[in-house]
């Protein structure tokens, strides 16, 4: 049991204790104007200017320099100046009118210490230092300075077509007196070569306005995707006498869950099996279109060791056919182009699956071959096969078109656009399967 006495000296230790904290936080606070200051010019604003003024601060051993821009115009000669100083600072002489025609020397003094700091003014050119387009669309316009002296400084927007700009609204941060066309109202950016100008009194800077116009790419066109035998789908897309060679298996990779597998081991004869898809039956396609692009998914089945072929799709655009094949050893547009799987760059095993996009143009016959949604194509199978026909046709199809090989692969899915020759990343898969929005 503790005594009277233990417990009065408990007491007593703990009150010297607190004691000795409270004076040892007294010797260790530090107010603030005890902290050391460096003495300095924070910021210098021109009041009768147009602008705060954004400067530099050039700091030496013997003399910092306040660098204040000032556009080309301004009476320098009676610059309201505020400056701000360090704290619990002053300067002498005071901040106010002042005649910067010459660089003037200010004494700054802090708690710590007393410098000299050198203000001085450099005219500068008008400028403009934001750009935004608020109506009819938002968008920053990109600020872009001419590096050469031959042209003007650019202003550059990237507007989708259709959208009207004769009404347009903006909104400006310049260094002047004024913008022309005044973004207080409405502004026309239809016009030819349009421009905007900043403004210091018989000074300004003009900036040429480009807008790049891009199109809207939407997938407009069909997609077979394996679930059902293009016969149901299509009836006659293959002939009654091939269409056997057609089946429809059950695959969890698929897009629909189900492939189509085409199968065809006999080397002779003149079976097809192509599955046609003529653009006229479709009412999502152009019935001659001037561009076009095929996406394919095929898997090669590895029936036959040698001198066969797994997947195939060819198009038909007027008189040109354009033909790819994904061979045993190689893929090829006959013996026009050939590429090795061992020399495709990025690898390519036939026996997975692997996406196939061919885009061809009717009008200059330029085709590319994607692989795998790269977003370059593969140089080396250009130019694919351009056979001149003599009867006009309108088509793609998928299997064999040339008859006499033998083939053994399957396909997931088959993807006609009409609307253009899209790169992969111009016309994406997510945005074909309505993965991405608007």
């Amino acid at each position: 049991m503790k005594t009277r006495k233990s417990l009065l000296v408990g007491i007593s230790m703990v009150a010297f204790a607190v004691m000795v904290f409270i004076t040892a936080c007294e010797e260790d606070s530090t107010g603030p104007e005890t902290v050391p200051i460096k003495a300095e010019i924070k910021q210098v604003t021109v009041l009768n200017s147009i602008h705060t003024v954004v400067f530099h601060d050039d700091v030496s051993e013997d003399i910092d320099t306040v660098e204040i821009s000032i556009p080309y115009g301004t009476d320098v000669t009676t610059l309201d100046l505020d400056i701000i100083v360090s704290y619990f600072g002053s300067i002498e002489p005071a901040a106010g009118i002042t005649d910067l025609t010459e660089p003037v020397t200010y004494t700054v003094t802090s708690n710590y210490e007393t410098r000299d700091v050198l203000v001085m003014a450099t005219l500068v050119p008008p400028a403009l230092t934001s750009f935004l387009l608020t109506s009819p669309i938002e968008q920053v316009g990109r600020i872009v300075k001419d590096t050469t002296g031959l042209a003007m400084d650019t202003i550059k927007l990237k507007i989708k077509e259709g959208i009207d700009l004769s009404n347009s609204k903006i909104v400006v941060e310049f260094f002047g007196e004024s913008v022309v066309p005044d973004p207080e109202g409405a502004v026309d950016l239809e016009g030819e070569n349009p421009t905007l100008a900043v403004v210091n009194k018989e000074f300004q800077t003009v900036y040429a306005i480009d807008i790049e116009r891009y199109k809207e790419i939407k997938f407009t066109g069909i997609i077979y995707d394996g679930s059902a035998h293009p016969n149901v789908l299509l009836p006659g897309s293959i002939s009654s006498d091939d269409s056997t060679m057609i089946t429809i298996e059950d695959d969890e990779n698929a897009l629909s869950g189900k492939v189509a597998r085409f199968t065809n081991l006999v080397y002779s004869g003149n079976t097809s099996g192509s599955v046609n898809f003529a653009f006229d039956d479709y009412e999502e396609l152009s019935d001659q279109p001037e561009e076009i692009t095929v996406i394919m998914r095929g898997k090669g089945i590895p029936t036959l060791e040698e001198d066969f072929r797994y997947v195939e799709m060819n198009v038909y655009l007027g008189f040109w056919r354009f033909q790819f094949w994904v061979e045993w050893n190689g893929l090829d547009g006959t013996d026009y182009t050939q590429l090795a799987y061992e020399d495709i760059p990025a690898g390519l095993n036939p026996l997975e699956w692997n996406t196939y996009r061919l885009t061809a143009n009717a009008i200059t016959g330029e085709v590319k071959i994607y692989l795998n949604e790269d977003p370059e194509p593969l140089t080396a199978m250009l130019p694919l096969y351009l056979g001149p026909r003599d009867k006009e046709d309108w088509k793609a199809y998928f299997g064999d078109g040339s008859g006499g090989n033998a083939y053994d692969g399957l396909y997931d899915y088959f993807i006609i656009e009409t609307g253009g020759a899209y790169s992969p990343s111009q016309l994406p898969l997510s945005k074909i399967f309505g993965e991405e929005e608007e």
